[in-house]
């Protein structure tokens, strides 16, 4: 699958009709305020919308109304907006090298409706999907990466689109400068609660001072941080190679019963009694996609993890609304990885993973607080604690498995399927898989994974994924 190109019938405009678009506002009353973002916020995050799509389909000869009532979905959306009010605001960028800021302004949610003259495989194959920004909404409200005016960026961005075979598809993107996939998704489930009429189970928090630095410690007087003790001592600039043949992606579905062999051959040669599937999967796919680079045994790799902090942080609640996980780096060098077993590299993974507690996470958020802002001297590129400055070299997983996405019943029942609807991928994305749950839940269901990476690479993929 190519994620890059859209369909030639994604881009005939001629297909498309916009049937409404308006600002879904918060229906409280809340005066405006600054919301200062957190160092987990800012400024790793500038520019990027994570963007996924629903699709919902009615029976045979039903309205579309009935899977997804557009009536229903506006008006829970101001509803859920009065308590996850930072999706209703604007993201502010003073100058190009200052920090992004958070208006909660209640300037409303772009919300479009479109209609598209066709089924839905004449612009998507969902077996071989390819990203579309036109169905996402982000084409028409933010057409270019990193535009930030005095009337600032949409924090959340809703499209709604309608397809002749009577499939409705839900489209969300929000900022990650403004939440993770944690607190993008409990949005989401929080709003699907409101459109059934049931009360929200787990309220927003929006206290980022949670996530503020220690009044005092040694990462701030100067000393170590032990988060970094994971980190490849690299040249200090931050560059970013061009993969082999152009960045590309494809997708491929993973089968429970081959993710059960995968943990059963890991456990085998492991020293721990119990390693958890994720691990076993992404060590997999760290060995492969290493070995299909052709790195040399003595050149370094690492598998970077992001990790959900907050259930390790004892003041940090679940529903904690911002930006709240950390990306944990396991380095080894190649030819340690590829000449052990799985088993080896999924322990390296875990024993990283496992070392993830309160105290090195406050390191962490210490040590950001006093290196906001390290630009590199060659280009714009700001440097992202853990993220690979040899980024042909690194693997990178961020697991979507566990977001709720198949229990997003708008009143209407449940999506049939949900997909990552892209990134506008660069460089700094080679190597970085998403597995997102199958639309089954049972034990048979498996994973839609997401890889990005050099084209070359992934042609030498092909028939081991």
């Amino acid at each position: 699958m190519n994620f890059n190109t859209p369909k030639s019938t994604s881009l005939d405009f001629s297909k498309w009709t916009t049937v409404s678009t308006r600002l879904v506002k918060s229906e409280g009353k809340r005066e405006p305020e600054w919301m200062e973002l957190s160092v987990l916020d800012s400024p790793m995050w500038d520019g990027i919308h994570s963007s996924y799509f629903l699709l919902y389909k009615s029976e045979p000869g039903a309205d579309a109304d009935d899977v997804l009532p557009i009536d229903r979905l506006i008006g829970s959306l101001g509803k859920a907006l009065e308590h996850f009010y930072p999706f209703a605001g604007r993201l502010i960028k003073p100058e190009k090298d200052k920090a992004v800021r958070l208006f909660c302004n209640n300037e409303g949610a772009p919300f479009t409706h479109k209609h598209f003259d066709g089924v839905v495989s004449d612009l998507m194959d969902v077996e071989q999907f390819k990203s579309n920004e036109i169905l996402s909404g982000l084409y028409d409200v933010y057409p270019a990466a990193e535009v930030f005016d005095a009337s600032g960026v949409p924090t959340l961005i809703i499209q709604v689109t309608d397809f002749k075979c009577g499939t409705r598809c839900l489209s969300t993107s929000w900022s990650h400068n403004v939440a993770d996939g944690f607190s993008g998704t409990h949005f989401l489930a929080s709003w699907a609660q409101i459109a059934r009429g049931e009360p929200i189970s787990l309220l927003p928090v929006h206290n980022r001072t949670l996530l503020g630095p220690r009044k005092s410690s040694r990462v701030l007087d100067g000393g170590p941080c032990r988060f970094l003790n994971n980190i490849i001592e690299e040249p200090a600039v931050l560059q970013l190679a061009e993969p082999e043949g152009g960045i590309g992606g494809r997708s491929f579905k993973l089968s429970r019963r081959r993710m059960n062999e995968l943990k059963a051959e890991a456990l085998r040669d492991s020293q721990f009694g119990s390693l958890s599937t994720a691990n076993c999967v992404s060590a997999h796919l760290w060995r492969l996609i290493t070995e299909k680079r052709g790195h040399a045994p003595h050149e370094m790799t690492r598998f970077c993890t992001l990790v959900n902090c907050r259930p390790r942080l004892k003041d940090c609640p679940a529903g904690y609304f911002g930006n709240c996980i950390a990306l944990v780096a396991s380095p080894v060098t190649v030819g340690e990885l590829l000449s052990n077993s799985l088993g080896h590299a999924a322990t390296i993974i875990h024993k990283a993973i496992k070392e993830l507690n309160e105290d090195v996470i406050r390191d962490y958020i210490d040590w950001l607080s006093v290196n906001k802002f390290q630009w590199s001297s060659v280009g714009d590129e700001p440097f992202m604690l853990g993220d690979p400055r040899s980024n042909l070299h690194s693997v990178q997983a961020s697991w979507h498995n566990w977001f709720p996405f198949y229990e997003l019943d708008f009143g209407g029942g449940r999506p049939s399927l949900a997909l990552l609807n892209g990134y506008r991928v660069d460089e700094s994305y080679t190597g970085v898989f998403f597995p997102l749950p199958t639309s089954t839940n049972s034990s048979e269901g498996g994973l839609n994974i997401f890889l990005f990476g050099g084209k070359n690479m992934l042609g030498r993929l092909d028939n081991e994924l």
